[in-house]
């Protein structure tokens, strides 16, 4: 028996509780009593960009363990299964054994005392096939200490690509354009930016959610905690300059609403820096004034940190006021950036440690205030900024020296064994090297696809799983407080058919099939 709720939004609106009954109670009837298949993620037929997969299912009936069997799909699959495991609650994320052009069956049984119970209906899913003209291969070499484990994340023209240590590609995402920066959110999507827009994807390519038209992003984008988007915009304005009024092209930093589009909090170069400071040596200057190539937020100081390439400055902005705490980097004419002076220049990817100290990718485009010649120079460094607010000596405690100079673009992230992941672009290179500056782990791209924009690479990170931390997962807690409880199904109530953190399914929409979700997943995350 099929039981179906159907209300308008005027009937919703002013009785969201008694609804909430209404669909609870009807859920959980329709789970007692109908034998429908327990599968939840992956979904039936569904097409995967990944082959490290995460097999999730709602508990029917009474069990103290589950068993699950994934096999290839055809005659008799369940003969020779790729994965037959026994597991104590009912997921399990797979990391072996499944390959890119292949379709797979699976199914789960409840266990309980020992004595397993009938099979629940079968699913079937399938991972994309990588096309031959894909064109990128990697090899990899490793050093005398062991790397941090996880996946290497970058961009490949209209992909976004992350391979295992060994080597093996484990995610080929198909994006709608051309990628530069991405992310992953570890919930099951992805964050990058690409055409003008930023993109919020699921980890199969599908589209979740796009920044409108007209705010030219680019560069970069992040997470706010509050799930808003904080992104890099391109802004004009006419600047008189010694009499000669021209159109600059500077940056605004605009954190959005996903679920409503709307701007929550804006910054903007012309209100908060002088136009005396710019680069002498770049030819039309006012062309790309500031090139801002990173904007993201820090919660443990409320500040949002800037790296701002053309004026080889970083800013630190106080988030409630809007102000500046302070610039590091070269000292210009207006003086609004008092230290720092040939730390670093045209850098990227400025990172703040625990330890106060911040890491970065220095390109040296202007080493001593010059353009870089023959013996230009790159390097991975760690400033000690002090105790002091604003820094009143900052130094550079560790570095890091790329084989070869690196004009554009690159990375610099301090991961969580201590050790530094470089990206150097210009190489088609990725290292990891410890702080004694010997190479633990390198990933070359001995081939790549001829694509226009930004080079294979960008920017690589290292992430310990596709999902997140998967002894953490957690997927009907819509709102991350550690508990699937009704506060879950009232943020379902409150983005009914419309998207955000309660469509905990990743489908795209909020409906009776993330209620579903929540309820199978009942109680507590660590439980």
């Amino acid at each position: 028996m099929l039981l179906v709720l159907v209300l308008s939004r005027e009937e919703r609106a002013p009785l969201k509780h008694l609804y909430l009954l209404q669909l609870a109670s009807a859920v959980v009837v329709c789970l007692l009593s109908v034998p429908v298949s327990a599968n939840v993620e992956p979904p039936e037929g569904a097409e995967l960009s990944r082959t490290h997969v995460q097999f999730e299912w709602q508990q029917i009936g009474a069990a103290d363990e589950f068993d699950i069997q994934v096999a290839i799909d055809g005659f008799d699959p369940f003969q020779d299964p790729i994965v037959a495991q026994r597991v104590p609650s009912p997921k399990l994320l797979v990391e072996a054994g499944l390959e890119f052009g292949s379709q797979y069956r699976w199914r789960v049984r409840n266990v309980l005392n020992g004595a397993p119970g009938v099979w629940y209906p079968e699913s079937t899913f399938s991972i994309r096939e990588i096309s031959d003209d894909f064109g990128l291969q990697v090899e990899v070499e490793f050093g005398a200490t062991p790397p941090q484990p996880g996946i290497t994340l970058f961009n490949h023209c209209d992909d976004i690509v992350g391979y295992d240590l060994n080597g093996n590609l484990v995610l080929s995402i198909e994006a709608p354009s051309r990628v530069s920066d991405c992310k992953l959110l570890g919930d099951g999507r992805v964050l990058f930016v690409g055409g003008s827009h930023a993109w919020i994807l699921s980890l199969d390519g599908d589209l979740l959610w796009q920044s409108p038209e007209g705010l030219q992003v680019h560069h970069c984008a992040s997470m706010m905690p509050s799930g808003n988007v904080l992104m890099v915009c391109r802004e004009y304005q006419e600047v008189d300059q010694d009499g000669q009024v021209r159109t600059w092209q500077g940056d605004r930093v605009v954190e959005m609403d996903i679920s409503t589009n709307e701007e929550v909090w804006s910054w903007s170069t012309f209100d908060y820096y002088n136009t005396i400071d710019y680069d002498i040596y770049q030819t039309n200057y006012w062309n790309d004034w500031t090139h801002f190539n990173d904007a993201h937020y820090v919660e443990a100081d409320d500040s949002i940190y800037i790296s701002c390439r053309h004026l080889s400055r970083i800013t630190r902005i106080d988030y409630a006021t809007k102000e500046i705490v302070y610039n590091l980097g070269m000292n210009l004419p207006s003086g609004d950036t008092l230290v720092g002076d040939d730390l670093f220049s045209y850098q990227h990817s400025p990172q703040l440690l625990p330890n106060g100290n911040m890491v970065l990718f220095d390109n040296g485009n202007r080493r001593g205030g010059e353009p870089a010649g023959a013996n230009g120079m790159t390097r991975a460094i760690e400033i000690s900024l002090g105790d002091e607010l604003p820094p009143v000596d900052p130094q550079i405690v560790w570095s890091w020296e790329t084989p070869v100079y690196c004009p554009s673009t690159g990375d610099a992230d301090r991961l969580a064994n201590g050790n530094t992941l470089v990206t150097s672009t210009q190489l088609f290179g990725v290292y990891e090297v410890d702080l004694s500056g010997e190479l633990v782990w390198k990933l070359s791209m001995v081939e790549t696809e001829a694509c226009p924009g930004l080079r294979p690479g960008y920017r690589a990170t290292r992430v310990s799983s596709l999902y997140g931390d998967p002894t953490g997962l957690c997927q009907g807690d819509a709102n991350g407080n550690g508990q699937v409880d009704v506060s879950d199904i009232l943020l379902v109530l409150d983005q009914w058919q419309g998207s955000g953190s309660a469509d905990v399914n990743g489908d795209g929409v909020v409906n009776v099939n993330d209620v579903l979700v929540i309820l199978s997943a009942w109680g507590d995350c660590n439980g």
